[in-house]
């Protein structure tokens, strides 16, 4: 995780970002999300945030980690290229295999490449990453790919409208994916739990799972509580309304490794 520093909206590029950030209160989500991930018993390593990099608290953007190897990303926007050089300077530090250094395809990391289990890998690419990335990332291990296809500009990031939940579920809205890749969904996981609209929009789906626990912003209806807790897990639910400002919350704030 990278504390918010220096963490404001100053630009736009994506459909949610506006409004001024109240500093003392996003560090004080923060501060709060980190707790929570902490309390299901993982330990948290965090980066200090460079000046001038205000999206550098979203560090899923960062890469994709599987083992010791990471493919690193390369965003699409020119303002936040500047956070590259800091993610490889941290992932070599700390020993990781670094893959993608030198490709010039988009690619933005745990923003849009999730695991739901070691052998499958949730594959977004539209706004952001390319879909012809995804044979480079591939040299990270073996796994299989699944290709999904965002077509609403809203939903910019695959963890904005998608997150596993164990190997058979995820939290997801159908309205982000072209017919295709929710039939796909539909078939790979049948436990998933499709949000509403308003749940879509209070990012919901922008949470992370971790053994028993789902921790996601405010704003989870009691359906989904409850198709959550059929499948044995518990809703933790974080105030994320500084970091919506800019369009990410729970998951964008983390890097899995």
């Amino acid at each position: 995780m990278v504390p918010p520093k220096h963490f404001t909206v100053e630009y736009t590029i994506n459909p949610w970002m506006g409004g001024v950030v109240d500093q003392a209160k996003a560090q004080t989500q923060w501060d709060a999300l980190k707790v929570a991930i902490e309390k299901q018993g993982v330990k948290v390593l965090t980066l200090d945030q460079a000046p001038g990099l205000p999206d550098m608290v979203f560090v899923c953007n960062s890469g994709l980690v599987l083992g010791n190897n990471v493919y690193l990303s390369k965003f699409r926007h020119a303002e936040r290229s500047g956070e590259q050089e800091h993610y490889l300077k941290w992932f070599k530090a700390n020993g990781y295999t670094v893959h993608g250094e030198d490709y010039a395809e988009y690619f933005e990391g745990g923003g849009d490449a999730v695991f739901s289990d070691y052998k499958t890998l949730w594959a977004g690419y539209g706004a952001r990453s390319s879909k012809s990335v995804y044979s480079l990332v591939q040299s990270l291990g073996d796994y299989e790919t699944v290709i999904c296809d965002l077509v609403n500009p809203k939903f910019y990031h695959l963890d904005t409208c998608f997150t596993p939940v164990g190997a058979t579920s995820a939290l997801w809205y159908p309205g982000a994916f072209s017919a295709a890749t929710q039939a796909e969904i539909r078939r790979r996981l049948p436990d998933a739990i499709e949000v509403s609209d308003a749940e879509a929009t209070a990012f919901v789906c922008n949470a992370i799972t971790i053994r028993n626990a789902v921790i996601s912003p405010i704003g989870v209806s009691a359906t989904t509580k409850d198709a959550l807790k059929k499948l044995g897990y518990e809703t933790v639910e974080v105030d994320m309304s500084e970091f919506m400002k800019s369009g990410g919350a729970c998951q964008c704030l983390v890097l899995k490794l």
